[in-house]
């Protein structure tokens, strides 16, 4: 009998489990992030994701990369793009990510950092994340964490059914429509 009952919650767990994984990630809590290392950097970049980017999830046919404004408030684009997901019936086939790009710099920007985060330059700048621009280490810029974020979501191994479908605003569209190869960094 306890063979019997632990055999059939064994069981419960495993199909909970496998629901949990299909169900997107609807709020900006940690449970919602993760840390984005980015390669040729030793930094890393906190994003939003409605679903894990390195988990096998074959109903995802859509990607939205929403990248935040002045205010650095990753969190509240999270929220935006996930209200309009869920308007466009969406939620379960679209994977939605908002890549914080948060600075410690001083002056009005004083972001919390996680250990190993990448902090980018403060605003006014000509050379920011905006446009752009390196991370004050040099190692890393703005373009390559998109890149990263697309590269990772071109792994059929891990999103067999997502369709390419490139949009933005002008800065946006640069950005997309001028891909990486395999080993190539922009300059």
């Amino acid at each position: 009998m306890r063979i019997a009952v632990s055999t059939i919650l064994a069981g419960v767990f495993m199909a909970l489990s496998a629901h949990a994984a299909d169900v997107p990630c609807a709020a900006p809590t940690a449970a919602c992030t993760e840390m984005l290392a980015i390669p040729g950097s030793q930094g890393r970049v906190l994003v939003y994701r409605t679903y894990p980017l390195d988990a096998k999830n074959a109903a995802i046919k859509r990607g939205l990369i929403v990248i935040h404004g002045l205010g650095r408030d990753a969190d509240n684009y999270y929220r935006s793009s996930l209200a309009a997901t869920f308007l466009a019936d969406a939620l379960g086939d679209t994977i939605v990510i908002t890549p914080r790009f948060a600075s410690n710099e001083g002056g009005p920007c004083k972001d919390t950092l996680a250990a190993g985060e990448i902090s980018w330059h403060c605003q006014p700048r000509f050379d920011s994340w905006r446009t752009g621009g390196p991370s004050p280490d040099g190692l890393t810029t703005s373009f390559d964490v998109v890149d990263e974020l697309l590269r990772r979501l071109n792994r059929k191994d891990v999103f067999p059914n997502l369709r390419a479908d490139r949009r933005g605003r002008p800065f946006g569209r640069r950005t997309v429509r001028e891909p990486l190869r395999d080993g190539e960094h922009r300059t």
